[in-house]
């Protein structure tokens, strides 16, 4: 074997001894991470809160059907109810295969009773829907608008005065949009 050959062996080895030990890493990692989340979850449940139009979510745990957010003078109580309680993966944002489904209930921020996530009540109607995307409506958005900016009716100031409309619009229907994907998402962890 000359010393091209010799050089393509010790390259291989190296490479090889490289995926091995990262294989070995990668299997070591995830053992421990699902050994650390069972412990984690065990005798707890993991709340999902909403708070001022935002959400955040906390693995609390279980002391006679209650749960308590918080330590001392600012801890706050909250409920357990087994029928309005769902499965949820945890911790979010790992991969599925170390996730651990753990009992999880919906509260708003500072009030003791759980969500029903099967029955969630939306804003969102059929009729509100139509009055979002009436014409009639539209026409005295543009109306408004050209009013607020004081904008009358020169080209460049309606054009202006269009695209803030359509960006608003845009907004208000990808928000719409967001909305009914959280809406069918918190239905689907539910069931």
């Amino acid at each position: 074997m000359g010393p091209t050959g010799e050089l393509l062996l010790a390259v291989g080895k190296t490479i090889g001894l490289m995926i091995a030990t990262l294989a070995v890493f990668t299997v070591g990692l995830l053992i421990f991470l699902d050994l650390w989340a069972k412990k984690a979850v065990q005798d707890r449940i993991y709340a999902i809160f909403l708070e001022q139009r935002s959400l955040f979510s906390k693995l609390l745990k279980v002391d006679s059907n209650k749960v308590y957010l918080g330590r001392g003078e600012k801890k706050e109580e909250y409920l357990l109810d087994t029928t309005k309680q769902f499965w949820a993966w945890w911790p979010a944002g790992m991969p599925r295969m170390v996730q651990i489904p753990v009992r999880a209930h919906w509260y708003i921020r500072n009030r003791p009773t759980p969500i029903d996530p099967e029955n969630m009540e939306t804003t969102l109607s059929a009729r509100s829907m139509m009055m979002i995307s009436d014409e009639g409506m539209l026409r005295q958005t543009w109306k408004d608008i050209r009013e607020s900016t004081g904008i009358v009716g020169t080209k460049k100031g309606s054009s202006l005065a269009l695209i803030l409309v359509v960006v608003t619009l845009t907004l208000v229907g990808l928000n719409i949009y967001m909305t009914m994907q959280l809406k069918s998402m918190l239905v689907g962890l539910g069931g």
